[in-house]
């Protein structure tokens, strides 16, 4: 097996501080891996009680030993990483377009995107107007058809005069028989 050791970076007692004070088991685990290759353990000890696999335990240390202990700590993974713009801006943007949308305007989707490229000054992909329309409770909403022809008092009479229910024709045999 490899030998494996730590730089001098930190002291024994601000490693297991550090291992003490971290607040995710996730970073513990990477604190406590250091700390027991800085005791001398194997790596392959090291991974068995930390639980984690021994390549896991050679990065780790690798990571700590050229980057630093400051950047071994774990950045948050969660967030809006790659939005283009706040929420806040986001909802500004489509309010100017709501006044519009309560009057019975039809607001298409490429008018919004063209407000949203404009305010951003760079074009955007469907997928993220899209995804913008639906954090902010945006819907699609179309009028029922309606033919322009259409006679309403024919249309009322039909409902009245009409049957509220269907039956299919009767099947007529329409074989010729022989006669013989």
């Amino acid at each position: 097996m490899r030998q494996i050791r730590l730089r001098g970076n930190l002291k024994e007692s601000e490693i297991k501080e550090r291992m003490l004070g971290t607040k995710d088991r996730e970073q513990f685990q990477r604190w406590q891996a250091i700390f027991l290759v800085g005791k001398g353990i194997s790596a392959g000890d090291v991974a068995e009680y930390v639980g984690v696999t021994m390549g896991t335990v050679y990065q780790w240390v690798f990571h700590y030993n050229h980057e630093g202990p400051e950047q071994f700590v774990l950045q948050g993974r969660g967030g809006r990483r790659f939005g283009l713009m706040s929420k806040d801006l986001e909802a500004e943007t489509l309010e100017s377009l709501r006044a519009e949308a309560e009057r019975g305007q039809i607001v298409g989707a490429f008018a919004i995107r063209e407000q949203v490229e404009n305010t951003l000054g760079k074009k955007v992909s469907a997928d993220y107007l899209y995804d913008l329309l639906h954090r902010h409770g945006w819907r699609k909403v179309v009028p029922r058809p309606e033919h322009p022809k259409a006679n309403q008092e024919k249309q009322e009479e039909f409902k009245k005069n009409s049957r509220s229910w269907w039956e299919p024709p009767l099947k007529v045999s329409h074989r010729k028989t022989k006669d013989r």
